[in-house]
């Protein structure tokens, strides 16, 4: 609560900071006043919220199976032209959604979740720096950009912020990326490893999205992954599919050492419905990568989205999933089970 505090009083100052601005700017010469309009124009203002109710069954022992949940609250500032040499993004706010493997939790942490600054000294070519969204994996942090509610088990795994830069460089249909990073946003995330890198190419070929991915954890595993999207006759389709390596010193003594993984998206629409269905398989052997039990060496996960979007950006929808895994999940009273039921209804708006 107190890092709440502290982040809405700092928004209070700068709102009152802008009014006061805008006030004197009143009093002052046509001149300063188009100065003050030219500053304020040159910030655009994008995010969004959601919300709503959450259910996973056999959620682990002594563990909440069921919360009401503010899954996203993000406001972003970022320079509104795209064409100068040099721009900035950063946003707000805070993500609950869980994945599909784990049960719902409230994160009551308001924080700066990424913020950059980015130079194109030239053509094609970018360089950015500071507290960083990933290129690699699929399904976005922030879930009302997905076309599912709960994170899929294959998008668990994949990497969160970190700070760093990145340098990126497009030639004809092809974009090249590198970054280098060092702490992460999430202490916990895999083990607060010393540093981290990742490099990719994505390309746009015959109406297919294309995106290959590596992304190196020190001393802890490798990623490597691939993204194919394509939209035929308003169905839009996607396919994900993960590799997970563990470095030596990560790995316990007779356990796997890897995992593969791979998720197909489906999303038909006709006018304000959309049904989106999300079918995962995951071999992750005696690895123990995506779920801790080295019992449940093969997941699956079947997913269905049913949304009315009340305007382009207003929606709600509605979802079920079922994940089955041996001995991958337990109920509350500690008893190992095989399967698990992911409910969720959730209202969101993104501006």
């Amino acid at each position: 609560m107190k890092n709440i505090s502290i982040y809405f009083t700092s928004i209070l100052l700068l709102l009152l900071i802008t009014h006061t601005s805008a006030a004197m700017a009143e009093g002052s010469s046509s001149s300063d006043n188009r100065i003050v309009q030219s500053a304020l124009s040159g910030i655009k203002v994008t995010g969004g919220i959601s919300a709503g109710y959450f259910y996973a069954s056999n959620p682990g022992e002594d563990t909440s199976g069921d919360q009401f949940l503010l899954s996203n609250l993000l406001v972003e500032f970022s320079s509104a032209d795209e064409d100068l040499p040099m721009g900035f993004v950063g946003a707000l706010g805070r993500t609950s959604t869980p994945s599909i493997l784990d049960a719902p939790e409230n994160n009551t942490d308001l924080m700066i979740e990424y913020a950059s600054l980015a130079m194109k000294p030239l053509e094609g070519l970018g360089i950015e720096a500071g507290l960083l969204q990933p290129n690699a994996g699929f399904e976005n942090t922030y879930t009302y950009n997905n076309n599912n509610i709960f994170f899929g088990a294959v998008a668990s795994q994949q990497p969160y912020n970190a700070y760093g830069a990145r340098l990126d460089y497009d030639i004809d249909e092809f974009s090249f990326s590198g970054g280098y990073y060092m702490q992460r946003l999430d202490d916990e995330e895999y083990n607060s490893p010393d540093y981290a890198w990742e490099i990719g190419v994505s390309a746009a070929i015959s109406d297919n999205d294309l995106s290959v991915y590596n992304y190196h954890i020190a001393g802890k595993r490798n990623l490597l992954g691939a993204v194919i999207e394509r939209t035929i006759e308003g169905v839009y389709l996607a396919f994900n599919i993960d590799y997970w390596t563990l470095d030596d010193d990560a790995n316990e003594p007779a356990a796997g050492d890897s995992s593969i993984g791979a998720a197909f998206y489906i999303c038909p629409s006709l006018g304000s419905i959309s049904v989106p269905v999300r079918l995962e398989y995951i071999n992750q052997d005696t690895s123990g990568i995506y779920i801790e039990d080295r019992s449940a060496k093969g997941i699956y996960a079947a997913t269905l989205s049913p949304t009315y979007h009340f305007f382009e950006n207003a929606y709600i929808r509605a979802e079920s999933a079922y994940v089955k895994a041996d001995s991958g999940f337990s109920d509350q009273d500690g008893h190992r089970r095989d399967s698990r039921i992911d409910l969720a209804v959730e209202i969101g708006f993104l501006f």
